[in-house]
């Protein structure tokens, strides 16, 4: 698989997103989010999806602006709304809003309205750990999973996810999950490079158990843990969407959308652990659970976040990209008359 460089993949982003109207401070962002999906294992949240971002900003379905409007201004929870711009703008702004709020009175929460998807959640989990806050987020998306028992997807996939600050010396504790068994980008991908998916990821529109991913993308996939999954994507659906006032029940339209707005909801909390131990004693007990972990389970345990930083080091300096999405990347690059990757 080729391999790209870590310079070159920030700087095209940053050229594409520039060149569509999108502005230095705001194409930083989504670039960031974009390399960070790369060096952590998690390509499919990755440049593939540039051709989509486009595409979206000339259909008008995505604002390159990405202007915040506040519905909401409480000390400790702040209502916006979007206005169908970049997800990953919005996120990492609300997650330093929330941080702040967090910092002066322990917990800090913004709902978002009217968003778009935005990428890897596992970034912004990284962002609040980094500031030494708990996280919480979640984000709804395109119906994916049927409630329990029954055909008609109406959930998405759902992703949510839990950041902890760690010991200085260790990676931050960071989870994030898709609700579904497979995420839905694994699909798409496994779609665009013409592979099967494995039986029990997903059903075709008729309900039947499938391993072709077209007609996994027709139906519906499948949750983790059965009910259990289904709730969730229920759950968040309500914290992501209902609740912030943005799609939900089903009305979250696809990330490749053809002029409509996609309507995105997210839920993203900080939660400051020196309002509930000294940092000192925060710290020592994080430690004692990993070394528990490890002591009573062998090194070849590891906890969430842990294989990131591994990959991220590895892919320090490059990552390897597919044929297809540098071929899609380099048409992009042509249409814009941008220099191509090679």
């Amino acid at each position: 698989m080729p391999e790209i460089r870590i310079d070159q993949l920030k700087q095209i982003t940053l050229d594409v997103l520039q060149r569509v109207g999108v502005s230095l401070s705001d194409a930083q962002i989504v670039s960031d989010t974009i390399v960070f999906a790369h060096q952590t294992g998690k390509g499919t949240h990755g440049i593939s999806r540039l051709p989509i971002y486009i595409k979206k900003i000339k259909n008008g379905s995505l604002n390159p602006a990405s202007k915040i409007t506040i519905i909401k201004d409480k000390p400790v929870v702040k209502i916006w709304d979007a206005n169908n711009g970049f997800g990953q703008v919005v996120a990492y702004r609300a997650m330093n809003a929330a941080s702040e709020m967090a910092n002066q009175f322990g917990v800090g929460i913004v709902g978002v309205r009217n968003s778009n998807n935005f990428g890897t959640i596992a970034y912004f989990l990284d962002l609040a750990a980094r500031k030494d806050m708990i996280s919480l987020i979640m984000s709804n998306s395109a119906p994916a999973i049927a409630p329990w028992g029954g055909s008609k997807a109406l959930f998405g996939t759902n992703p949510m996810g839990f950041g902890f600050p760690n010991h200085p010396e260790q990676a931050p504790i960071i989870f994030d999950m898709a609700t579904a068994f497979a995420a839905r980008g694994k699909i798409r991908l496994a779609a665009k490079n013409g592979e099967k998916i494995p039986f029990g990821w997903a059903l075709d529109a008729n309900g039947n158990p499938t391993d072709n991913p077209e007609e996994a993308l027709k139906g519906s996939l499948l949750p983790i843990g059965e009910h259990k999954g289904a709730g969730l994507a229920m759950i968040v659906d309500i914290f992501a969407g209902l609740i912030p006032g943005s799609a939900f029940a089903g009305n979250v339209l696809n990330l490749n959308t053809n002029g409509e707005f996609s309507r995105n909801g997210h839920f993203i909390m900080a939660i400051n652990p020196d309002f509930f131990l000294e940092k000192e004693e925060y710290q020592e007990r994080i430690r004692f659970l990993i070394e528990r972990m490890k002591s009573e389970n062998g090194d070849r345990i590891s906890f969430p976040g842990e294989r990131a930083q591994i990959k991220t080091l590895e892919n320090a300096t490059s990552v390897a990209i597919g044929e297809k999405p540098i071929q899609e990347i380099n048409n992009l690059l042509t249409s814009l008359e941008l220099p191509l990757i090679y």
